[in-house]
């Protein structure tokens, strides 16, 4: 089973800067912790997909139709995973929400595959 982690984006996003205060991503799966480091630069959102996918995670755009109508970075981890955190999900604007997959699935659009 997966667990969705959706992160806001910054409301200014079509170009993204990533620095080294604000490169670190961790996933922590009971009490192990996973640290990424993203590649410092501008991205793009869809480099700054790519460059997730590059680091072995499964990340996409997504978008919520109701009642937001806001697009949000989706990260898809295995449901062991209980938390993220770190430099860049403070950068990114935090976690909206997580789920199981529980939420209605006509009110999310995945953007990209």
């Amino acid at each position: 089973m997966m667990k969705r982690f959706w992160l806001h984006l910054p409301d200014k996003n079509d170009s993204l800067e990533i620095t080294t205060s604000n490169n670190k991503l961790s996933l922590f799966e009971s009490s192990n912790e996973k640290v990424y480091t993203i590649e410092t630069g501008k991205h793009s959102l869809n480099k700054l997909i790519d460059d997730l996918v590059k680091n072995g995670l499964n990340a996409k755009i997504g978008e919520i139709k109701a009642p937001k109508n806001k697009k949000l970075l989706v990260l898809f981890l295995d449901n062991s995973y209980t938390n993220i955190s770190g430099s860049f999900v403070t950068f990114m604007g935090g976690i909206e929400s997580i789920d199981t997959g529980d939420r209605q699935d006509d009110h999310i659009i995945i953007l990209n595959n």
